[in-house]
């Protein structure tokens, strides 16, 4: 057993607190963490020279990465001869890690239209971490910004593709040699899982217990067998606590329970102003 530093962090398109855009101190900020879940994770926008976050990122922590985008946008242009540079504008989250990510999809999470409010498609990135000690799912989410009526659907999703993994299988199932390519063994699907991103709620919202139970006055938390648990609580932290200046503890880690009794510690670095919210790091003995 080795004990494994996670971190979730929506990083604003790379724009900070103080209004500078600077992805090198958003990388910077989550350097020590081995496995990093990132939000608001661009490529191809304009308003920052059509960069790919993703990889600079990557880049600069030397960590295996996969992105995926929410949604996809055309931002190509003509040049002056006439000729077409094609180009996406995305807008997604990313999982990076150490070890090798053994393989990765992307799922979108349900999205109702509103005639009068900004929202956006939200997806989740879904991926296999071959760690040392043990292979481990990882997920990396941004749910809507808005109400629980928009988010209680995208967590039922969000459990729904947690829990029934073994279900699905992996992304690809059997073996069978030079057929199309996929000659490799079909990929496990560990139980074990670790949720992470910007749930947009906090402890005292309604949308906390759908995914780890309902609060009982004298028992706590009662969580389902199949519930998740929140790693901040397991590790011994009180649940108020803020993650967002002015709006509470609205980015979360949640865990499989086999993996709660394994959380040796769990802290948000309030410190720095490279995005606007803050990083929150969960640390495991996996």
């Amino acid at each position: 057993m080795v004990s494994m530093l996670f971190a979730t962090y929506n990083i604003h398109f790379g724009l900070g607190s103080d209004h500078r855009y600077d992805v090198a101190r958003i990388a910077d900020a989550v350097a020590a963490a081995d496995v990093i879940c990132l939000q608001e994770v661009v490529q191809g926008w304009a308003l920052n020279a059509f960069a790919d976050q993703a990889a600079e990122i990557a880049a600069r922590l030397n960590r295996y990465v996969w992105f995926h985008g929410a949604f996809d946008a055309d931002s190509s242009a003509v040049e002056g001869d006439g000729r077409i540079l094609n180009r996406r504008r995305t807008f997604g989250n990313a999982v990076l890690s150490r070890w090798p990510i053994s393989e990765a999809r992307g799922h979108l999470l349900p999205k109702t239209s509103l005639p009068t409010q900004f929202d956006l498609q939200r997806g989740m990135v879904e991926a296999v971490i071959a760690a040392r000690s043990r292979p481990l799912r990882v997920y990396s989410l941004h749910l809507s910004h808005l109400t629980p009526r928009q988010r209680l659907p995208q967590i039922a999703a969000v459990l729904d593709l947690v829990h029934g993994a073994a279900r699905r299988g992996g992304t690809w199932d059997h073996q069978v040699a030079d057929l199309f390519g996929f000659s490799e063994k079909a990929p496990p699907v560990p139980t074990a899982a670790v949720v992470m991103g910007d749930f947009n709620f906090t402890h005292a919202d309604p949308e906390y217990p759908a995914i780890c139970g309902e609060l009982h006055p004298f028992m706590g938390r009662v969580t389902q067998a199949d519930g998740l648990v929140d790693a901040w609580a397991a590790a011994g932290n009180v649940e108020d606590r803020e993650s967002f200046p002015g709006d509470g503890r609205i980015d979360h880690c949640f865990i499989t329970a086999d993996l709660a009794p394994q959380v040796r510690r769990a802290w948000i670095d309030d410190t720095t102003p490279a995005s606007d919210h803050f990083p929150l790091f969960v640390e495991l003995d996996v």
